[in-house]
């Protein structure tokens, strides 16, 4: 834009013949402002050379009304004026501002100096001269341009905001405050000076005064970006944010390309955390410079910021290959690998890639070196985490093993406990639990309280154990080996009521107190001990083995003992007569022939103490 702006202003100055025009007083501007005293005459130049000119002058009006510019087809115009006439010093100049806006700051240079050697008082050759010198920091050499001209035009306000410009970058405020308002003396309604004043003092801290100078130039010019920005900035010092953000977006509305501008509310944007607000300004900002490292640099972080790790990661590594010396670059890639992608080899990495290419500049305590620090304790760490992971899984597999061995060993106990407990008649549980299941087990299952019981405790490691309670009966207990405890419960439970049967809480209290103690929920069963059974009578060998032998041959064979009785009888008939009556004083009795001849059955057992039936 500025040199777009410079070119009207040289071509109307010299197809006017050298009426000048007054400056748009922007500091690194090349517009010719009023002068107090009037100028050198100028060198004769050749009818055809002013008509060929004239003629360039009508080809870049022309060009401006589309809004296209063929600066190839300007050149060659304004080339050929000076073939007609080297003497051309304006011609020089304005291939300058061609060759400026074609960013060819070399050949414009070549062509500044030629045109001040021709007319030494042109001062906006020496204004964009200079200009280019201090974007290149060759600042001295820009001055010395500067004062060379002023001794020609003492009194050229382009030159003289450019000095000031210069006394500002230099850090000397007081020469440029001085420059920019003998500007101002000359010319009240110079915004130039204001801007360069503005400035200033908002670079001193002097913020009051810098707020008063920008409001002073918004009267002269209302809507002038460059005032609006420097308000914005003294707003943001002073904390009053969305007053600044509101400047600047005035500031850009009257030119979106303010670069420094934009920079500004994607500032504001990550301060405040707003990375989709940020995105966008430097997205801007490339589009309009897509050669900016900075807003590429912040597009980076507004990235990150945003949580889209991945697409940060890629676009900082494209920038590596992009601008492979650029440090800053290598520094956002191993904060990603530290923080993001937990690689701190990969960290490190970039941070001595990045404190390579930064070299001395880096302060001692630069975030670089403490993010190698801190990415090697983490390799430390996470090593020593794979060791304890490690070990973790063996005990895991250790205590599993022992917890099958465990559980296989008071399956077995609990079943043989189980089993002589019914064999001798001891008390037993009303329900077989499953021991594979349980903490751990009691043997015997279940004691009968009439009687003071040793019971162990097996199936599980105790340590530190405090107290072991029945129920809220605390009683004594030793420690066998690692997963046994015996424990002595005395008869009736230490109780004077003998009302205990039924099942009764197990609770293991541990020494520490923030271990939770263990409680078996009925797990010790109290009950009466089982009444004997009495043993089967003895059944007649004999008889068994007479029915078996009869039952065979298909008729009842009558034991010898029946058959004598019966002899017997057929004797005693035939004396005592017929009928087969028992003779007067016999002492025996109806019907033990009768048993005799069938033997009786074995009766069944009845309990101890009960009389037997008949």
């Amino acid at each position: 834009m500025r040199y777009f702006i410079t070119l009207v202003l040289s071509f109307s100055l010299l197809a006017c013949s050298g009426s000048p025009e007054k400056s748009d007083g922007k500091p690194t501007g090349t517009t010719v402002a009023k002068t107090e005293k009037p100028k050198p005459k100028p060198p004769d130049i050749s009818k055809e050379a002013r008509a060929a000119f004239l003629d360039a002058i009508a080809s870049y009006r022309a060009q401006k009304k589309t809004g296209n510019f063929d600066y190839q087809s300007l050149l060659a115009e304004f080339e050929a004026a000076l073939e007609k006439d080297p003497k051309l010093a304006e011609a020089h100049y304005n291939i300058g501002c061609i060759y400026e806006a074609l960013r060819k700051d070399k050949k414009a240079q070549e062509h500044y100096k030629k045109a001040l050697q021709i007319r030494g008082d042109l001062a906006p050759a020496a204004a964009n001269w200079g200009s280019l010198l201090a974007r290149k920091g060759k600042l001295d050499q820009a001055l010395l341009v500067y004062k060379r001209a002023l001794s020609k035009e003492s009194k050229n306000s382009a030159v003289m905001l450019n000095m000031a410009s210069i006394y500002h970058q230099q850090k000397k405020y007081d020469a440029a405050l001085k420059t920019a308002s003998d500007v101002l003396i000359r010319d009240p309604s110079n915004v130039g000076a204001y801007r360069i004043m503005a400035s200033v003092y908002y670079d001193k801290k002097d913020l009051d005064m810098a707020h008063l100078i920008c409001l002073r130039g918004l009267t002269v010019k209302d809507k002038d970006p460059r005032l609006l920005n420097t308000l914005g900035l003294v707003l943001l010092e002073l904390k009053k944010v969305p007053e600044a953000l509101a400047q600047f977006r005035k500031a850009l509305q009257q030119v979106p390309d303010m670069i420094g501008t934009r920079f500004n509310v994607a500032k504001i944007a990550l301060d405040y955390r707003d990375f989709r607000v940020a995105k966008q300004e430097f997205d801007r900002i490339l589009q309009y410079d897509p050669e900016n490292k900075k807003a590429a640099v912040g597009l980076g972080i507004a990235l990150k910021g945003a949580g889209d790790i991945d697409a940060a990661w890629n676009h900082f590594e494209a920038l590596t290959n992009r601008y492979p010396k650029l440090p800053i670059s290598y520094f956002w890639l191993a904060e990603l690998a530290l923080r993001q992608k937990n690689d701190p080899r990969q960290s490190i990495k970039f941070y001595k890639k990045f404190i390579d290419l930064a070299g001395s500049r880096l302060p001692s305590d630069h975030r670089a070196f403490t993010g190698i620090k801190e990415a090697k304790q983490t390799i430390a760490m996470n090593k020593k985490m794979k060791e304890m992971e490690r070990k973790a899984m063996a005990e895991a597999k250790r205590q599993a093993e022992l917890e099958k061995k465990l559980a296989d060993k008071r399956a077995k106990l609990f079943e043989d406990a189980w089993a002589k407990a019914e064999t001798e008649g001891g008390v037993l549980p009303p329900a077989k639990l499953n021991a594979r299941e349980l903490p751990f087990i009691l043997l015997p299952p279940a004691i009968s309280p009439a009687e003071r019981n040793k019971v162990k405790l097996f199936g599980m490691e105790f340590k530190d154990i405090k107290k072991v309670e029945i129920g809220n009966i605390k009683v004594k207990f030793k420690q066998k080996d690692k997963y046994t405890l015996v424990i002595l419960i005395p008869k009736w439970l230490g109780l004077r009521s003998k009302d205990v049967y039924g099942p009764w809480d197990v609770m293991i209290t541990y020494k520490d107190k923030h271990t939770d103690p263990i409680i078996f929920q009925g797990g010790l069963w109290v009950g009466k001990k089982p009444k004997k059974k009495p043993k089967p009578e003895k059944k007649d060998e004999k008889a068994e083995k007479t029915k078996e032998t009869s039952g065979k041959k298909g008729k009842k064979k009558e034991p010898p003992d029946a058959k004598a009785v019966k002899d017997k009888k057929a004797a005693g008939a035939d004396k005592a007569g017929p009928e087969g009556t028992k003779p007067a004083g016999s002492k025996g009795k109806p019907g033990d022939a009768k048993e005799a001849d069938e033997p009786k059955e074995p009766g069944e057992p009845t309990e101890p103490g009960e009389p037997k039936g008949p």
